[in-house]
Formats: structure tokens, sequence, C-alpha cells
């Protein structure tokens, strides 16, 4: 059987993650997480209409099409990339279809990857996370060589919390506000089944908000998708990274804040840097390789200081060990 390296990106727009990670000092071993219960906010009465009128911006916009094209494919790897924006019955998630476009170009010009399947809005509906992640009968399950290969996770989209704070989801496009725990996707389900699946490595990256909060940007109105008061979220009972070294996640904010997104460059905040820190920015060493940490430190240290030119502080996090070469 054909080796492959799994690289399976979820850049899910996901803001219901623990809070925390992200001001946690990493050192190259596994990051001990605690996780917080904190009540995700409401909009503030009155802002939404002049966040554009605050956002001064000092960041010159890459050309994110300029990529090289002599990168060797790295054999036995693979990604899989998820971005849903147009959902039927609850509002856009901005530019979540092309950060999982931009995102796969980046994978295949940069990383290398031999294979990349890309799913995108109609794509992702019914019962689409459990046909693609289940550690058993999934698509992936089909295509991953237990401990040979790589497997990376992006997403971007929205993340909505259970009404008691008991769990978060992943949104498929069809989903409904007062169905979300049975048409989504739990995060402890998806880490649990990832972990399942036994990859040599597991790298994931969520790009959503799940603090009941819709992703929005300094031209918009931030949207309170549940209609309701804070909810205080509960630890996940899944964390991988904890007990196996080489399960790694990051994600675009912490709990309670939202997910926030850069219009100059049509992209989330968050991806763009993640983007900007495969090309090498992430490469503090100048060593021509990019480790976790360093992507790490790269995107928080960017997309916590200009969120707060957008709208407000957002702080990525990380989990995991964070010496691991992406290339």
């Amino acid at each position: 059987m054909k080796k492959i390296t799994l690289l399976f990106i979820v850049l899910f727009y996901f803001r219901f993650l623990p809070q925390g990670i992200g001001q946690k000092r990493i050192s190259g071993r596994s990051v001990s997480v605690q996780f917080s219960m904190v009540e995700s906010p409401l909009t503030p009465e009155g802002e939404g209409s002049s966040l554009k009128e605050h956002y001064v911006s000092s960041l010159q916009i890459a050309d994110l099409d300029s990529l090289p094209d002599d990168v060797p494919i790295r054999p036995n790897s693979v990604a899989v990339i998820i971005g849903v924006e147009q959902y039927d019955f609850i509002p856009v998630a901005p530019y979540a279809a092309r950060d999982a476009e931009l995102v796969s170009r980046y994978f295949k010009a940069l990383l290398g990857l031999e294979r990349v399947i890309v799913h995108k809005n109609k794509d992702v509906s019914g019962f689409f996370f459990e046909n693609l992640f289940n550690a058993e009968e999934g698509e992936l399950a089909r295509i991953i060589e237990k401990g040979k290969t790589d497997l990376y996770v992006y997403y971007s989209g929205h993340g909505i919390p259970a009404a008691d704070g008991g769990d978060v989801y992943m949104l498929p496009v069809d989903s409904k506000m007062r169905l979300i725990e049975k048409q989504g996707y739990s995060l402890n389900t998806l880490f649990e089944q990832l972990d399942k699946l036994q990859a040599k490595s597991t790298t994931v990256f969520i790009d959503a908000c799940f603090s009941g909060l819709g992703k929005f940007s300094q031209s918009g109105t931030p949207l309170n998708l549940m209609q309701t008061k804070g909810v205080k979220v509960k630890p996940l009972l899944y964390q991988p990274w904890l007990l196996n070294s080489s399960f790694r996640v990051f994600t675009s904010s912490s709990v309670g804040q939202a997910a926030l997104v850069l219009d100059e460059a049509r992209t989330g905040l968050f991806t763009y840097f993640l983007a900007m820190g495969l090309r090498g920015k992430a490469d503090l060493n100048g060593d021509g390789h990019v480790t976790a940490g360093e992507l790490y430190r790269y995107i928080y240290s960017n997309v916590s200081e200009n969120s707060k030119k957008i709208y407000q502080e957002q702080i990525p996090c990380f989990y995991g060990d964070d010496s691991f070469i992406l290339y």
C-alpha cells in the first residue's frame, strides 16, 4: 500500500476552544493545558456601526497569489481543507470559502503536499463530518496508514457552543440553530476520532468562533448567533495532545473572543498570518525551516496586535508539542 502523509487542515472559524493556551510558554515539549469557563461576550450596543471608523491599518497586504512552483512533492502527505461560508439558515461566515482555497494553494506550493482534498459550502452538508472523520468507516480511515501518515486538518466556518456550555460544534452548511446539538459536529468528537486514526502526526488548524458570535470584520456588525447572553464553556473532555506528542492544534482565538477577518486581504485574520508564516515569515531563526512553535509565535504576535485595530483583541492558541517541523 502506498504510504501517504496526510496533511489534514481544518480551517474552522472556531471561537470556543479553551482560553489561555496562546499565553502559555512553549518550549519544545507538550504544553500543559488548563481549561477555564469563560462567558462569551455580547455585541456592545452601538459599536457595530462604528467598527470601520476605529480601524486604522498600517498593515501592508502581501500579494497572496505569488507562490513558488519548484517545491518538491512530499510523498505520503495529504491535506483535507474545509471552508463553509454560505450557510442555508444562518448568517454568512465571511471569506471562509476563499480561506479554504488560499490554504489549499499554500499547502501544495509551500509544503509540497501530494494530495490536497478541499470541501466548500454545499459539500459540507448532512453527515459530512461523520463520513469524513469517523475512525472506523470514514474517508480518512481509508486513506491513512497508521503510524506512517502525517495528518493535517484545516477548517474555516462558524462554531457554536451547546446551550449548557458542555460542548462546542462545527457547523455544516444546512445547520439550523435550534438543532445545533444534532446537526453540528462536536469538537470533542473531532479530536477523539482524529486521535483514533493513529496517524504518524496530526496537526489541526481551526479558524472559527465558538463564543456564539459570528465571524465579522471592521466593515460589519458582530452577530450574536445564539441570541442569548454569554454561555459558560466547560472543559473539553478529549485533549489528545496531553498524551500524544504527535498531536497538535492551532486555533484562531481564545474562548469568548470573536473570529475577525481582514477585509483588505479578503481572508480570516488568523488565516492571513498562517499563510504569511508558511511563506517564511515565521522562520524566526533563518534556518530555512518553520516549526510549529515558530509558526505559532508569528501568528500570535501578528493576530493579537492587528485584531485590536479592527475591533477587539483576538488571542490565537496552541496546544501540543511545538518542535514539529512543518517544512
